[in-house]
């Protein structure tokens, strides 16, 4: 806009700057340098606070799963804003607790029905949630190992060797 010579209005620029790991919906994405089993071992999508959830989304967009837009929409957790008590918690009544734990597969459940209702307009945002549900599903899936079993050095991939010998189960009728 071109500045009158009348007005007392200030212009600022404000410097912009690009993310090095700038990524879109239609961008290809790289191997995985992470995988989801790997992921889903560290984190339980039950039980976890905002915190969590920053570091889960951090982990899957460094490794792969997530495209740019998925990743803000699952890192944003406003809760971990300054101001949420005077903004957001004003108008909701509730005051920040980030580090409550929660079931975040649920809270995106809800959030794919709500949106499903009320922006039915806008199939791009469903099925970007739709796929951050299923992400999340998947990762709720897959098989963790219980922290004791690793410690004391029991692999999960092959039979364990007991130490008396079992004669072999026969399903033969007598």
């Amino acid at each position: 806009m071109p500045k009158d010579s009348n007005t007392s209005i200030n212009y600022r620029n404000e410097p912009f700057f690009e993310a090095p790991l700038h990524r879109f919906e239609s961008d290809p994405r790289p191997a995985p340098t992470l995988s989801l089993g790997n992921i889903a071992k560290r984190y339980n999508l039950r039980s976890m606070s905002p915190r969590a959830m920053v570091e889960l989304s951090n982990d899957l967009f460094s490794s792969g799963h997530l495209t740019k837009d998925q990743y803000e929409l699952l890192s944003f957790q406003p809760e971990l804003m300054p101001n949420f008590d005077v903004t957001i918690g004003a108008l909701t009544g509730e005051q920040a607790d980030p580090d409550r734990p929660r079931d975040y597969t649920e809270i995106w459940r809800q959030r794919l029905a709500f949106e499903s209702k009320y922006a039915e307009n806008a199939e791009r945002i469903i099925i970007r949630t739709q796929k951050i549900l299923d992400l999340l599903e998947t990762i709720e899936k897959q098989p963790k190992i219980p922290r004791a079993l690793t410690k004391i050095g029991i692999s999960v991939d092959r039979p364990i060797k007991l130490p008396i010998k079992l004669p072999p189960l026969g399903f033969k009728a007598k």
